[in-house]
């Protein structure tokens, strides 16, 4: 007897004495032949340990009465091979919905506006593909005829699959619906009762740029054929290529303050600032007849991005079997590189992005008034980062 729960039906597999001579052993043929040993090591030791032909109650109450069934247990060790049968059968479902399922093209900032209903949006489209095709990625038939399953293996495995097809469909809503309820909820917490004005500013804003104006998520990568003279072919003699392509940058920090007791303190930035001319500038003409006062600073900048992220959202080498693939991701940030290949040896070290430059500036002001220059720092004014931050 089994009792397995489906988060997403939420049913459950409820079934017993549904294995076709569950208590012989017999060959089975799924990626590899292996012989199932079914219920018949249990069977043995019931003969051997518990049933006793000459006893009464062996034929009158075991399980022939309700009112007085002695139940008896008997555990069975499954074979090596079933869990590593059940895994195949795990990742066949996944390459089939990698295969199938992706999202429409239609789940988009113009269309859903609000992050809360892109969330939803995505559930609906996701699961109404997956369940298109559910009993497929089951396959029930392969193991059960329509009145029995064919032996204990078979038995296991089809469970195991519309488990999991069940699994899939309850992860997708329960993600991707949580996360809309949350967006919600972030949206009502922070704007109180101007939360239904954040939402309607932003379907109105989406309605403005589908009427109005294009703007662009992803950028459409066109390659051309090209002869070695330069000269393109036409794309009725070969086929031009498109594409697609969905960039986006994450970094840490992702500001350059922090706000503080004192104020602002720059993070991960330091600043140099030379006057060239003092504290009280320089005249263009001599006073008292002088038109302007002009002053003029060196500036010196040195930072460093302590993690930064470059992801191709429309990358199709690393399938997913929600979307169809994974982004591909880069990423600089202070660590050693292993490869995952080659028991994680070593093989080099990424550093985070770090840079310097140097710019100027130049103010000039009229007569009157405060002079221009640098009194309290000195000719020379550096912050408290700068210096300490560049490691090579």
């Amino acid at each position: 007897m089994t009792s397995i729960s489906l988060n997403y039906a939420g049913t459950t597999i409820s079934t017993d004495n549904d294995i076709d001579d569950a208590y012989t052993s017999k060959d089975v043929d799924y990626v590899a032949i292996h012989t199932d040993p079914g219920l018949e090591g249990a069977y043995d030791r019931y003969k051997s340990n518990t049933f006793d032909p000459n006893v009464e109650s062996n034929v009158k109450n075991m399980g022939f009465d309700a009112d007085n069934y002695d139940a008896r247990t008997f555990d069975v060790t499954a074979p090596d091979w079933l869990e590593m049968e059940a895994r195949y059968a795990v990742e066949e479902i996944t390459r089939q919905i990698r295969s199938d399922v992706h999202l429409s093209p239609d789940i988009n900032y113009m269309e859903y506006p609000n992050p809360a209903d892109a969330m939803r949006a995505t559930a609906i489209d996701l699961t109404n593909k997956i369940k298109a095709n559910q009993s497929r990625y089951v396959d029930k038939a392969r193991y059960h005829d329509g009145s029995k399953y064919s032996s204990c293996s078979a038995k296991t495995i089809s469970q195991v699959r519309e488990w999991y097809v069940d699994e899939v469909l309850y992860q997708v809503n329960e993600q991707y619906g949580g996360a809309s309820n949350k967006i919600n909820d972030e949206i009502n917490s922070s704007f109180d009762e101007s939360a239904d004005d954040v939402r309607e500013a932003n379907n109105n804003g989406a309605s403005l740029l589908k009427s109005a104006m294009c703007f662009p998520i992803g950028l459409t990568m066109r390659a051309e054929h090209v002869m070695d003279d330069g000269t393109k072919y036409d794309v009725d003699e070969l086929a031009y290529w498109e594409e697609n392509v969905t960039l986006s940058v994450d970094m840490e920090p992702d500001y350059l303050f922090e706000d503080s007791d004192d104020g602002k303190q720059l993070i991960n930035l330091g600043v140099q600032n030379v006057c060239f001319f003092g504290s009280t500038g320089v005249p263009v003409l001599p006073p008292p007849n002088y038109v302007v006062q002009f002053n003029s600073w060196m500036i010196n900048v040195e930072g460093r991005i302590d993690g930064f992220t470059l992801m191709d959202a429309d990358n199709e080498v690393h399938p997913n079997p929600m979307f169809g693939h994974e982004a591909q991701v880069y990423k600089r940030v202070d660590d050693a590189i292993e490869d995952p290949a080659n028991d994680y040896i070593k093989i080099g070290y990424n550093t985070p992005i770090e840079f310097s430059f140097s710019t100027g500036t130049f103010i000039a002001v009229p007569p009157t008034g405060r002079p221009i220059g640098d009194r309290l720092g000195g000719l020379t004014e550096t912050s408290s980062e700068y210096g300490n931050i560049l490691r090579t």
